[in-house]
Formats: structure tokens, sequence, C-alpha cells
């Protein structure tokens, strides 16, 4: 007992983020600290369900410490009662659709998402996938500082989903014509999903570091930062391509590329997916976070949609979907959710497999159909170091500095309003120690204005570590 009470004494608070647990392996999460939380998880669950074996189910990434992470968090689960289906292997939107198409009581899956190797976490779910972030992740916390944990004996078994994941997916989809798609998986778990899914809908499918690995040697699984896209953006071109399609390292985001190897950012992809779904859904609510552009706002109101705008989190972006019983949402980082003969959560590949049935429909080109939305100008996300114990205290500053100065929007951080479409975002990333900036105007000259304002006020505060990668 003495050992358990040590480890969770060692149990940081700021690794229950705002809407995952995510941290360093081993500093922050070891085999010990996931025991911890798959108990904590447990005693959750039982409060919210008062089911003396509640079932849940988990699943994990590739990362090389995963496997551990998940025995180690299911133990924890099982001597606290809790009966466990262990799915292995999974990106986390086929995670989503076991947890509702299985009727669990809960959900974990064992993944640090985009971040690099080093990191490794734990995004947590109720019934439906329905995500455990906010105030409730901080209520797992104080059940473990409080030593208030439940006990029993559960059961393990392990099963297979996948059939009934592609049987989902075929209701949805169908095409006239297969289409060439370049499919990035940067070596995360999506490869052993997506790729071969996408091939039996009937596309021709060219694979990029498709092999499972949890050191990421080619690039970091983060599709939204344009420089991990280059390959992709090469054999686009090569493989004349009708689009290329980048995974993150969980599965539950992506970025596009044309077939001229253009990068298409998250924006114009909402763009797309709502005037899509407005057409077939008037008058629906369409989400949106507090970093998305300006002109996605206006284009929404154009189409007949109502446009809401949220905190940045896919956990926010669910909350608000089901709020306004929305018919699309995304957000800044590429989490997309697409409801439509689907569920309310983020799913990349139904994402990816809208996009086609878009391309499959049109007799134009993805770079042509693209073209159409409104020309804008954007800085790619910043994301200079920020402790995690200061970076919202920064942002308060910054926020006090700027509010009197311009029209400010404060859900989230700070964003402000320069006029004409022009705007800046500037809050504390959710899952990391940085910051986030983001900046769009229509003229070059425009955005470059607001980027001297912006960055020369940043630039006072030495406690923001800026790198090269952050000024890009």
């Amino acid at each position: 007992m003495k050992q358990q009470i040590n480890y969770i004494k060692m149990l940081k608070q700021n690794i229950f983020r705002a809407y995952d647990i995510r941290g360093i392996y081993p500093d922050e999460l070891n085999a010990e600290t996931a025991n911890l939380i798959g108990k904590g998880f447990a005693t959750y669950i039982y409060k919210k369900t008062k089911n003396a074996k509640p079932n849940v189910v988990v699943g994990r990434d590739c990362r090389i410490h995963s496997e551990e992470l998940q025995k180690a968090f299911i133990e924890g689960l099982v001597s606290s009662g809790c009966n466990v289906t262990d799915i292995g292997l999974a990106a986390s939107p086929y995670l989503y659709f076991v947890d509702t198409y299985g009727k669990f009581d809960g959900a974990c899956n064992i993944t640090a998402s985009h971040n690099p190797k080093e990191y490794n976490g734990f995004k947590l779910m109720l019934k439906d996938a329905h995500a455990v972030f906010g105030n409730e992740l901080q209520k797992i916390y104080q059940i473990l500082l409080n030593e208030n944990l439940i006990s029993g004996k559960g059961k393990l078994q392990k099963k297979d989903f996948t059939d009934e994941y592609f049987k989902k997916l075929k209701s949805i989809f169908s095409y006239s014509k297969p289409l060439k798609v370049v499919i990035d998986t940067g070596n995360g778990v999506t490869g052993a999903f997506y790729p071969p899914m996408i091939k039996k809908l009937g596309h021709e499918v060219i694979g990029l570091f498709s092999e499972l690995d949890g050191n990421f040697p080619n690039h970091e699984p983060d599709p939204i930062v344009e420089t991990n896209l280059v390959a992709l953006k090469k054999k686009a071109l090569e493989t004349k391509a009708d689009i290329g399609i980048a995974f993150d390292g969980d599965g539950d985001r992506l970025s596009l590329v044309t077939e001229k190897g253009e990068f298409i950012n998250a924006d114009k992809t909402l763009m797309l997916l709502a005037v899509d779904a407005l057409t077939r859904n008037p008058n629906r609510a369409v989400v949106f976070t507090v970093s998305n552009s300006q002109v996605l706002f206006d284009l929404i109101k154009e189409w007949g949609g109502n446009p809401v705008m949220c905190k940045v989190g896919h956990s926010y972006v669910e909350d608000a979907m089901h709020t306004n019983n929305a018919i699309v949402g995304g957000e800044q980082s590429g989490h997309y959710f697409l409801p439509e003969n689907y569920f309310s959560y983020d799913d990349a590949l139904v994402t990816a497999c809208r996009i086609l049935k878009i391309l499959d429909n049109s007799n134009e080109s993805a770079s042509a159909i693209f073209d159409k939305f409104p020309k804008t100008y954007s800085m790619p996300e910043m994301r200079p170091e920020c402790g995690d114990f200061v970076k919202f205290d920064i942002i308060q500053r910054i926020t006090k500095f700027f509010k009197n100065k311009y029209p400010a929007n404060m859900m989230d951080g700070v964003r402000l309003d320069f006029g004409n479409g022009g705007w800046a975002g500037i809050r504390a990333s959710n899952t990391s120690p940085r910051i986030s900036i983001t900046m769009e105007a229509k003229s070059k000259e425009e955005l470059e204005h607001i980027k001297t304002i912006i960055l020369g006020h940043l630039k006072t505060y030495p406690e923001i570590k800026w790198d090269h990668d952050s000024l890009d």
C-alpha cells in the first residue's frame, strides 16, 4: 500500500489536460501510474453509472510503450471490478465506434495522438463515445488524490470489431469510379486500418509510411504541420493521384493535398464539408472553433447554415455538436465531425470517405473545387514553448494588453479582430507546454501588419521560448 500511495503522490496534475491525460514516458506516465489511472477511471465510471461491474473497452496506438501502459491500465480496471474488452491496436475512431456499437459503459485508447514519440496518454470516454474532459478529468485526479478507490474482480476478454466497423462504412459510402489516393499514415496505427479499408471501398491506394513504428522515423505524426507532408506532396504529383490524405498518429485528424501537391488547410476542408452537408441539410448548425477562419463564419451564413463558435479542442466541438444539433463540426487542427448517417464523434476515416464521395460526385479536380473558396492569407500555426505552470498566466497578461486596443473574443485565450477579415488568436495549448498563435488576413500586407503587432508584443515575454519551427 505504501508504494501505491507514493505513486499517487507522484501523479502530476498538469498531465490531466483539457481533454485527455497526456505526459512523457516514463517520467510522468509509466506502468504504475497507468494502473492507478485505470483504478481512478473505474471508480469514476462506477460513480456515474452505479454499475458495480462496468463494461469497458480498451485499445492502444503503436507507440513503443503503449502496450505496457495498456496492460497496466487494464489491470487497474479489472482489479476494480470492471469487465474489460481488449481490442488491441486501435485507431481512436475505431475505438469510438466499438464503444458505441458495443454499448459499453466506458472506453479508453492509450495514445498521445500527434505528440512526439516520448509522449503517451489516455483518451477516456463514457458510453456512446462521449469524451471525459475538462472538469470531469479533474474529478478523476481528485478521486486518486483522495484514494477513494473501489475494488472488485472483473474479467478480461479480447475481441475484434473491424468487420463491423467496415460494414458501417460500406453502408454509408459507395462510389461510381475508383479514385487514385495517396495515403500517408506517418508510421502511426492507422496504417493497419485506413489504407486497406479505403482500398476495399474500391479505390486505388498508394501507401506512404504504412509500417507501424512508434519511433515515427519519417516524420512526426502531425498532418497539420505542412513540413510533415513533403513526401505526400511529391508522391501525389509523381503518381498523378486524385488526392493525397495524411492522418495523425491515432487517426482522428487528417490533412489534404491536391493533385497539384497543394496543401489544403483545415479551414478550406471544413468549408468543403459544410457546403456539402448543408445542401442536403439546410438551416442546420455548423460548429467551429476560435482558431478557425472568419471567412468560414461568413460562408456558413451565406450557405444557409447557423455558424456556432466554441473553444479549441475536439471534446469542446463534440459538446457543441450535441448542444446545437449540428450537421458538421471541425477545428483548425484537423478534427471533423460528420454525424450524417453516422455518429456524432470525430472520425478521420469517415471524413476521408466523405471527401472521396464529394470528388466522386464532381467532374472537377480537387484543386478546382478548393479554388472556388475565397482566397485568404494565413500564418501556419506557431507553437512556441511556454511552461504548463505559467502559460495560462501569460495568456491572461497578453489578453489584458490587447483587449482594449482591438475588439476581443475571450472564449478561449483571446481572438483579436483587426477589421476587414483580419484577426489573430492567442491561446494556451491543451496538449503540451506551448501557446498557440494563429493569424489571418485578406492580403499579404495586412497579414504582415498583424504579425508585426502580435509578435512585437509576445517577444517581450521571456517565458515564451521561440525556436526556428515556431517562427516559420
